[in-house]
């Protein structure tokens, strides 16, 4: 159907990381609601297919430009979410190349004599200071610029120092919403007027119930889940966290299986650039003295069908504990910033903050005593308040 209505969204899909994938099948499905005519568009900073990981095709920060510089009718770009704010070019390229990454470790030096940025930013042929932050009047054909569900939690007050143009931007943002206190506060000391609503994930629940969830799943997952339903702990971590404390998380989770008799179900929700969970959990299920299952090789839905059937959460991904929150399902925040201040933010009493790696077994032991009524009046408050968010946004994108 011929549509005057052009959405461009923009944002991590060009790599396998659980939340960045989820941002824009929710945005469409959510859109879809209101009964307007549109076509959308999706772009990375690269050109690529995730479709049999679960992910939209991307096209790249090229054709955004192209698009964003040629669109005729009216055209809307979405900042999906995430911590774009400070999203710098070298942080991307990073992601993408194998010989820059080998120099990680000494960038903070080397910023002191390149930028880094700047010379990423060639590489990658890129057109805006920072790769996520601008306005309309950037580009000729767009109307709108939207930014969703976004994060700084950690933002450091010197980017806006180093980057002169950022507090200008940002106010130039037709809606900016952010998705927990600290961010909202964190630009409000420079200035940056934002609204605070839940990540838009929390609406997964809504378009991906676990009976349609059951015929998207693999073979192995379903099986797994019809065997164990509600049984089992799913746990996830980082890379990072894990690296020499092994030994710890597994005599947590072992003490956890063996005080509540759940199976102990290992399964990777992140495989990108500083997130290498996979690597983490092969490491962690050889020391495991109880009964594992690890799985390896998964899909968006086998991790959402996974989280959504599980007995209690626990991981350090934001994404994994909102995908919790959403089917009403115990969690455990472990050890992220950023995950802390979206649970202080929307989260139960009682589970509403991080815990370390020492206290896992702390944290599930409150998880599971979390009254399941508040756990889904937590859900719906968060529902509502993201279809809240996205009723201005459609009234912006939809001419």
């Amino acid at each position: 159907m011929a549509t005057d209505n052009h959405i461009l969204i923009i944002g991590a899909f060009d790599r396998f990381n659980y939340g960045d994938l989820l941002f824009p099948l929710v945005i469409e499905a959510q859109l879809a609601t209101y009964g307007h005519a549109f076509d959308v568009r999706y772009f990375g900073i690269i050109e690529s297919d995730l479709n049999a990981l679960g992910g939209k095709p991307t096209d790249d920060i090229q054709a955004f430009y192209r698009a964003c510089r040629e669109s005729t009718g009216h055209t809307s770009v979405i900042v999906a979410g995430g911590e774009a704010v400070a999203v710098t070019w070298s942080s991307l390229l990073l992601a993408l190349s194998s010989m820059f990454k080998r120099t990680h470790r000494f960038h903070h030096h080397l910023n002191k004599i390149v930028d880094l940025n700047a010379f990423a930013k060639r590489k990658l042929h890129g057109q805006t200071e920072l790769p996520f932050v601008f306005t309309a009047s950037d580009f000729a054909g767009v109307d709108r610029v939207i930014f969703n569900s976004l994060g700084g939690s950690e933002i450091d007050p010197a980017t806006f120092d180093r980057f002169g143009s950022l507090r200008d931007k940002l106010r130039g943002v037709d809606y900016f919403a952010v998705r927990d206190q600290a961010t909202q506060r964190n630009l409000a000391e420079q200035g940056v007027d934002t609204h605070l609503y839940p990540d838009s994930a929390i609406l997964m629940s809504n378009f991906y119930p676990t009976a349609q969830l059951a015929e998207r799943v693999s073979q192995q997952v379903a099986e797994y889940v019809a065997q164990n339903r509600h049984r089992y702990l799913f746990f996830q971590v980082k890379n990072n966290h894990a690296k020499a404390n092994e030994q710890l998380i597994a005599r947590q989770l072992d003490a956890i299986a063996t005080q509540t008799g759940l199976h102990l179900c290992l399964c990777p929700i992140g495989k990108a650039l500083n997130h290498d969970d996979h690597l983490a959990l092969q490491r962690i299920a050889p020391l495991l003295a109880h009964p594992n299952t690890l799985f390896d090789e998964v899909t968006i839905w086998d991790i959402m069908y996974l989280i959504a059937n599980a007995g209690v959460y626990a991981g350090t991904s934001l994404h994994g504990a909102i995908t919790a929150m959403s089917y009403a399902v115990p969690y455990v925040g472990i050890a992220v910033p950023k995950l802390h201040s979206y649970l202080t933010t929307w989260g139960v009493d009682g589970i509403n903050r991080t815990v370390p790696l020492r206290e896992i077994h702390e944290g599930v032991d409150r998880a599971l005593a979390a009254d399941r009524t508040a756990l889904e009046r937590s859900r719906n408050r968060q529902i509502e308040a993201a279809q809240a968010s996205f009723s201005y946004i459609q009234q912006l994108v939809f001419s």
